[in-house]
């Protein structure tokens, strides 16, 4: 059998009865997370745009974009809502695989659901595990080449995964929604390193195109079979030469543990709406400020050393570019900034009229940020998120190391935390009443119980 092959089997005969407990409240507390962060993203740059551009295609009327409540094909549901999740950079993230989990694999089963109809939610939740199991094992396993997406170009897999499991496709067709995913499967982060934002905008377009895999192989169209492994599979033709060497040890690293484990449940829900390589920083300078009550006047310098991947990605000094909220997100200066100001990190904190704030602009340029050669990336598709932080204040250096922050797995958000942050979210980005959030809360935390996921979207317009 191809690794194909052997994962349709696996997707096709998973029943929600064969999950883990654990998995399952794992699973509703991303749940609650991704939908959270995409009614929060509902105003966020570039979103409007699309969502009208969308709706101005026509077509179909068959699934609802989120809080504005139009619908349109399910393929431009997945797009828009998928978009709304990402532009926050808010969304969870596997640390060891360097991806994030939910963010393409939620937005195409809601639409999926809604367009098929009597999805229960037991059925839901099953699909959405499933996904994003294999876009972290997929993310763990294959060390693709550097320059790709890692979140997009496996995102794609997760989205067509969870839309055959709520169609009911067989494992034949199931093999074939894989391969036209992989004829799709693309992203790359150059629009990262300049701000633009195709990079919110990825995922989106993966979680479009995953669910339409599924609908074109329901209908019969084929897509290759060898799409690990073959010879223009993706080990050989998207991964790093110097890592993927070891082809069976890929594959075994790939299928171990199938339908036994589920790493979703590997999953960080992030505290801070920034990219995951700033919050070690985030989290040692607000560990020294409440240890020592440092006053923000009396900050003269931050010197913090990471990894060459992350200074990379969220290192260089602060400038504000065509996209001011992008280029927040994805800096260090700018959010150790805040965070000595503040004494917190949240959304308000990246609207446009609070980065450009003079004083945060002068603070960020107190924040200098090296490279530590001796923390070196696990992997291409991974950046080392550990931080070491000297901070200067008074005439004294306090100094910190963190290499993981809370919203881990080993320090994870409890139930009240995710709470606060979905509430978060909502103010943010909708005008939703309390009462509105805490229905949708409470749906959400019970969906094994709902009868037909529609009755959930209904809350979401």
């Amino acid at each position: 059998m191809t690794v194909a092959e052997d994962i349709a089997k696996y997707l096709v005969e998973t029943k929600f009865e064969d999950i883990p407990e654990q998995t399952v409240e794992k699973q509703k507390d991303l749940l609650i997370d991704t939908i959270g962060v995409a009614l929060g993203g509902s105003k966020a740059t570039g979103v409007k745009e699309v969502i009208d551009l969308l709706k101005g295609m026509g077509g179909k009327k068959e699934s609802t974009i989120l809080v504005d409540g139009g619908k349109v094909p399910s393929v431009h549901a997945a797009m828009a809502n998928s978009l709304m999740a990402h532009s926050l950079d808010f969304d969870d993230m596997h640390e060891e695989a360097g991806i994030h989990g939910n963010v393409s694999v939620i937005p195409a089963a809601l639409a999926m659901a809604e367009s098929a109809g009597g999805i229960d939610g037991k059925t839901f939740l099953t699909a959405i595990i499933l996904g994003v199991d294999l876009v972290c094992r997929m993310g763990l396993a294959i060390p693709l080449s550097r320059g790709w997406h890692a979140t997009t170009t496996f995102g794609i897999f997760g989205a067509a995964a969870s839309s055959s499991k709520i169609l009911g496709l067989d494992e034949e067709k199931v093999i074939h929604a894989l391969g036209i995913a992989y004829c799709q499967s693309s992203g790359n982060r150059q629009g990262r390193l300049e701000g633009a934002l195709t990079k919110r905008l990825q995922p989106a377009l993966a979680s479009k195109a995953g669910l339409f895999s599924s609908i074109l192989a329901s209908q019969g169209i084929t897509g290759p079979r060898e799409i690990f492994e073959g010879d223009w599979g993706m080990l050989r033709l998207y991964g790093d030469p110097q890592h993927s060497e070891d082809r069976e040890k890929v594959f075994e690293n790939l299928m171990r543990g199938l339908g036994q484990r589920f790493l979703g449940d590997q999953l960080s829900i992030k505290p801070f709406p920034s990219c995951k390589a700033t919050h070690t920083s985030i989290d040692a300078v607000l560990n020294l400020l409440k240890q020592y009550r440092i006053k923000p006047e009396e900050v003269e310098e931050v010197e913090v050393s990471v990894s060459k991947g992350c200074f990379g990605t969220v290192g260089h000094p602060f400038e504000v570019r065509t996209n001011p909220q992008v280029d927040a997100q994805f800096s260090i200066p700018y959010t150790v900034a805040t965070a000595l100001l503040k004494g917190e990190v949240d959304l308000e904190d990246f609207t446009e009229s609070a980065i450009r704030e003079p004083e945060r602009l002068e603070m960020a340029k107190r924040v200098k940020v090296s490279v530590d050669p001796n923390l070196q990336e696990p992997s291409t598709n991974v950046v080392n998120l550990e931080s070491r932080i000297v901070l200067r204040a008074g005439g004294k250096a306090y100094s910190y190391q963190s290499s993981i922050s809370k919203g881990h797995p080993d320090q994870p958000m409890d139930r009240d935390e995710i709470l606060s942050k979905f509430e978060g979210c909502l103010r943010f980005g909708t005008s939703f009443p309390p009462q509105r959030g805490k229905k949708i809360f409470s749906a959400l935390l019970n969906i094994e119980e709902v009868k037909d996921i529609r009755s959930i979207i209904r809350l979401l317009r």
